[in-house]
């Protein structure tokens, strides 16, 4: 991929975060989207800036955004922006967001830069180029035994989701060192490419949650499938993921 691809990615994924930033620790105004589902004030101004961003380099990109943004159909090339993933924790002053912005070629996440302001974390990828945390490479951990992994989750927002992610939970957290829910998606799939944590899954993902983690966690040696144990398609919204050799945890899993 053209690296002006990523460069922009990271450009819009700063910028937007700057204006998260911004507003963190400052009211408010947040409204309901759905149950369970909130968006502030500040997803709107950061997506607008990502847009900016992106518009300027390239001004007839397809762009996919959570806050509204749909791209023409069957865009050969796409732009899916999440303005503030982790919309809950930043709303009541937890520091664990950040700004995810994916490039999509063909239905194939190629590019991907996910932004976290409150620790200066730049998690970056190219399709066939690694992955990076702030221009150092990462790979995921080579944890091989359940009782030494971490294990993180997110919550779906609907009590059926949920059974099913406590039902998974329940099998696994007896065997696992430990269990966190970070609250951010991107993030959490982000840490697992670092090797700080070994396992996560989530039922309940939208297409912006996953598109840059996705080639991320991927080029960082990492393996990501949906509950039948298929490649998983960023716009499946159940990822199980992994650092390869600890997948067998959610053999059977359905």
């Amino acid at each position: 991929m053209d690296v002006s691809y990523l460069n922009t990615a990271i450009e819009a994924a700063r910028t937007a975060a700057g204006v998260a930033l911004e507003r963190f620790h400052k009211p408010l105004v947040v409204s309901q989207k759905g149950f369970r589902d909130i968006v502030t004030e500040a997803d709107l101004a950061a997506q607008t800036a990502a847009v900016g961003v992106i518009r300027s380099r390239f001004p007839h990109a397809a762009i996919l955004g959570e806050e509204g943004l749909t791209p023409p159909a069957r865009a050969e090339q796409l732009w899916v922006i999440d303005p503030i993933d982790g919309t809950t924790n930043y709303a009541r002053g937890l520091p664990f967001f950040c700004v995810s912005i994916g490039v999509v070629q063909g239905a194939q996440p190629a590019a991907g830069a996910i932004y976290d302001p409150s620790r200066d974390h730049l998690f970056t990828a190219a399709r066939g180029q690694g992955a990076w945390l702030n221009g150092m490479p990462i790979h995921v951990s080579d944890v091989r035994v359940l009782s030494d992994a971490i294990l993180a989750l997110d919550w779906s927002h609907l009590p059926a989701d949920r059974q099913r992610s406590l039902a998974l939970l329940n099998r696994l957290a007896t065997e696992c060192r430990s269990v966190r829910a970070i609250g951010s998606a991107a993030l959490a799939l982000s840490y697992l490419a670092t090797g700080w944590i070994d396992l996560f899954f989530n039922l309940a993902l939208r297409p912006w949650d996953g598109a840059a983690a996705q080639v991320i966690v991927e080029e960082a040696g990492g393996r990501i499938t949906n509950p039948r144990g298929e490649v998983w398609d960023y716009t499946q919204p159940s990822a199980l993921a992994s650092n390869g050799p600890l997948h067998f945890a959610f053999d059977a899993f359905e």
